[in-house]
């Protein structure tokens, strides 16, 4: 499998679905999200290839084959102080961009364009990726912002997006009827479910089933072994920096790079042919709904030119909807490709 070192001895390991009988081809470069690395998206590479896609599928790091963090780094993660987590989630977000720029050159990717896709908790790095450009070399800019023509924040949760859980909402880590112990358990079971919620159309917080999850459906991955499970994840790095990034004390850090990435007027400049859409799966655990509901009005308040993000809804679809329907999720990745 491919492994890229950038010229600062950071390392990333990536898949790639192949290049498609068409020149003409689209390039999807994907980012992961907290414990589910690349592997997740296997399903998509043999869907994407046959649609005349490329797809990379990247792993970020501390996940397997990319450099680890340093003791440095992990103490950042989990100490801060503010200043240190800002400046080290941009210099993440600036290392994807230049292995995205390598991965441009070094692939002789056509100039039909790419797709930056950020997945769960994987937008925590995406942003960055995108309100770190201003940094990159003259010729970095240049070819991005050329080649560049969507980016797709797919099924964000609230709180890494710097978006406080309301009060008295239902989360399994921060239930104090489950022990310690089991939480990690119940997480999954509750992440992997599918939730029928009201009318989502009218934003109203009472609408949305937190816990109760459709059992008529299954959970994804519910019959695969726990072999075939953990080739899809890794369950290290969460402890060390992933969990630290849904931590109270990131709210403040990861708006402020939130806001730097789709409203500061220079970074949007700089992608000058790029489109911004959130995709977003109704099944979906109720902070993903909450954070899609947060963004669309704060879009609305913004009142661009030009929205800062654009919507669409994958109907029927939880949080694995990459898993449980590849064929249907590249079809909304063609969407927000084409629209």
């Amino acid at each position: 499998m491919p492994i890229f070192t950038l010229p600062n001895h950071v390392r990333f390991f990536y898949e790639d679905s192949g290049v498609p009988a068409k020149e003409d081809y689209t390039t999807f470069f994907i980012i992961h999200g907290h414990t589910y690395h690349s592997g997740l998206f296997k399903l998509l590479l043999p869907v994407g290839l046959e649609r005349n896609h490329r797809i990379l599928l990247v792993n970020r790091r501390d996940y397997p084959q990319s450099s680890p963090y340093s003791a440095g780094e992990l103490k950042v993660f989990a100490e801060g102080p503010d200043e240190a987590r800002y400046a080290q989630l941009l210099n993440d977000g600036s290392d994807l961009a230049l292995l995205l720029d390598r991965l441009i050159q070094s692939l002789s990717l056509p100039q039909s364009g790419v797709a930056i896709v950020s997945w769960s908790l994987g937008n925590v790095f995406g942003l960055p990726l995108l309100a770190s450009i201003t940094m990159l070399p003259v010729d970095t800019q240049a070819r991005l912002g050329l080649f560049v023509k969507r980016t797709i924040l797919w099924d964000a949760p609230c709180e890494p997006m710097g978006i406080p859980f309301p009060p008295g909402t239902y989360h399994p880590f921060l239930d104090d009827s489950t022990p310690v112990e089991d939480r990690g358990v119940v997480f999954a079971q509750w992440l992997t479910s599918y939730f029928p919620h009201g009318d989502l159309s009218k934003h109203d917080f009472s609408s949305l089933n937190q816990q109760d999850h459709d059992k008529t459906k299954k959970h994804s991955f519910e019959d695969l072994s726990r072999e075939e499970l953990f080739k899809i994840i890794d369950l290290a790095p969460g402890s060390r920096c992933d969990t630290h990034l849904c931590s109270p004390p990131y709210l403040g850090i990861e708006k402020k790079i939130m806001n730097k990435a789709l409203y500061d007027p220079s970074v949007r400049a700089a992608w000058k042919n790029m489109k911004v859409w959130e995709m977003v799966g109704d099944q979906n655990p109720w902070n993903v709904i909450y954070c899609w509901w947060t963004w669309q009005e704060e879009v609305k308040a913004a009142n661009t030119q030009d929205p800062a993000i654009n919507f669409t809804v994958n109907p029927g679809a939880n949080h694995f909807f990459m898993w449980d329907d590849p064929e249907g999720s590249m079809n909304k990745l063609e969407y927000c490709w084409n629209n």
